[in-house]
């Protein structure tokens, strides 16, 4: 991020965690246990977490891949789902309705947008926000 920092989605351990500029590692989001629960720092979880990208705002995005969702951190801390149901699928649409299948990387284009690479699908997906 902007200030130094480094994101890592600890997959086996199903944490998101920072790598500050010092090399303090601190968990920002996440338990040991899988699942797919919103909510700030440990009481969320995910399942899997394979891929992170922060935007310029310092949201972090991350791919929860064995749970088929991209989820959100917002700068509060607080975790959401931002995009899928939880079933595997390719069904393009609204956040709400558009399905993936264990996406595994994300990343912000310029005019930030969310890039997945839907890996299960062979598919690169674009998810844009409304503001």
């Amino acid at each position: 991020d902007s200030s130094g920092n480094v994101y890592v989605a600890d997959a086996g351990n199903n944490l998101i965690r920072k790598i500050d500029s010092q090399g303090v590692v601190t968990t920002i989001a996440g338990n040991t246990t899988a699942g797919n629960q919103n909510g700030i720092g440990t009481a969320a979880s995910f399942n899997r977490p394979t891929g992170v990208a922060v935007d310029a705002g310092g949201n972090i995005y991350v791919a929860d891949s064995n749970n088929n969702l991209i989820r959100k951190i917002a700068t509060d801390g607080k975790v959401t789902t931002l995009a899928g149901t939880g079933t595997a699928g390719n069904l393009d649409g609204t956040t709400a309705v558009a399905t993936f299948n264990n996406p595994q990387g994300v990343a912000i284009d310029l005019v930030g947008r969310i890039v997945v690479a839907d890996t299960g699908n062979g598919l690169i997906r674009i998810i844009q926000q409304s503001e």
